[in-house]
């Protein structure tokens, strides 16, 4: 069970993935910014799956809901490991 999803820089967790106002967690593949491209994931597993499987692929964090694709970690693991 995935219990965050998270952006860390130097060792600081600096971002972490939220949901949106709609309830769900917002998803991207590489290079997508616009919300016809995106995947609604209702929870942290599915946005887990979502980033493994799409090594370049994007998530909204707070703050700022913000789209984030480099320094994502799952748990603690960089997505690279995964």
């Amino acid at each position: 069970m995935v219990t965050r999803i998270e952006k860390i820089e130097h060792g600081k967790v600096v971002q972490r993935a939220e949901r949106g106002s709609d309830s769900f967690y917002h998803c991207y593949p590489e290079g997508q910014t616009m919300a016809k491209y995106m995947t609604r994931c209702s929870n942290l597993e599915e946005a887990a799956e979502f980033l493994t499987k799409n090594k370049r692929g994007r998530i909204r964090m707070n703050p700022d809901w913000s789209l984030i694709v480099d320094n994502i970690h799952i748990d603690g693991k960089p997505r690279e490991s995964l």
